[in-house]
């Protein structure tokens, strides 16, 4: 059953990424006043790009292709220890928080170190700044995940669904999840997508996409661990898990589109919110510590 558990949540992670993906782009359309797409146009888009002749501009080395390709199976890597409708999978014992965080973000510095190869003065610049950006808001991200890894149990995922791990204290799970928004609301713009078209594309968008819906499953099941089913439950817990996770997963999309401004800052990476972002970090952390009142 854990096998057949972690092939399905697998399965769940790849054939949800591509709607993630489109679902956001509408919301976000929708937010901004624009024609939204269609939700599920992203499937046969990348279905298209997955079958295009593979064009690589002059200059530009394989690098960027390899590199695409490992933050895509970084990020596959990562899906696959991420619980998402039950924690009873084959993959358990290694999902531990440090190494699917370090997948994600390797899933997510890949593509960027590929731009800065390409040599181009937009993806260069772009690149640039979000590495920057994340090196200063790395000590934030860190103790926002670690102060809730410490209150649901531990760094090991597999123990999210033991009793009392929905029963966290409130402030510092909230304080944590507020340094998370915070970081989410500085971060700057997103940066373009690799020059190259057919796969090489079609990789970026999917990494792009697997990471982000396993970074929002992996602070959904930290901060509200409700409905994951536990070791032993049947079918019936299965399926109360998967629609929490959908929901959760709406509503974490939601509040992605939300918190994202519409135009992120030219300048200045030391923004008001990654400063809000590193002091409600810190005292969460100092608060998963105190004993429970």
């Amino acid at each position: 059953m854990r096998l057949i558990a972690a092939a399905l949540n697998l399965a769940l992670m790849l054939a949800a990424a591509p709607a993630f993906a489109g679902f956001l782009g509408a919301v976000t359309a929708l937010r901004d006043r624009e024609p939204p797409p269609a939700p599920l146009a992203t499937y046969p888009l990348w279905r298209a790009l997955w079958r295009e002749e593979q064009v690589r501009p002059a200059g530009v080395s394989l690098f960027a292709a390899a590199a695409v390709a490992l933050a895509l199976a970084a990020a596959i890597l990562a899906a696959a220890l991420i619980p998402t409708f039950t924690t009873a999978l084959a993959t358990a014992p290694l999902a531990l928080l440090p190494l699917v965080v370090g997948l994600l973000a390797l899933a997510a510095i890949l593509p960027l170190l590929a731009l800065m190869e390409a040599g181009t003065m937009a993806g260069g610049v772009a690149a640039g700044r979000i590495l920057g950006f994340f090196c200063l808001a790395s000590p934030a991200l860190f103790l926002a995940l670690w102060a809730l890894a410490q209150l649901g149990g531990g760094v090991m995922l597999s123990g999210l669904a033991a009793p009392g791990g929905a029963g966290m204290p409130l402030m510092p799970r909230l304080l944590a999840v507020i340094a998370l928004a915070g970081i989410i609301r500085a971060a700057p713009a997103t940066a373009p997508m690799p020059d190259d078209t057919g796969r090489v594309r079609a990789m970026a968008l999917a990494a792009a996409a697997l990471a982000r819906l396993g970074a929002l499953s992996l602070v959904a099941a930290l901060s509200l661990p409700l409905g994951l089913a536990g070791e032993g439950q049947g079918l019936a817990a299965w399926g109360i898990g998967l629609l929490a996770w959908l929901a959760k997963m709406g509503a974490a999309t939601v509040l992605l589109a939300a918190l994202r401004p519409a135009r992120p800052p030219a300048s200045g990476l030391i923004t008001p919110a990654l400063v809000v972002a590193t002091l409600c970090a810190a005292l969460a952390a100092l608060l998963a510590q105190a004993p429970l009142i």
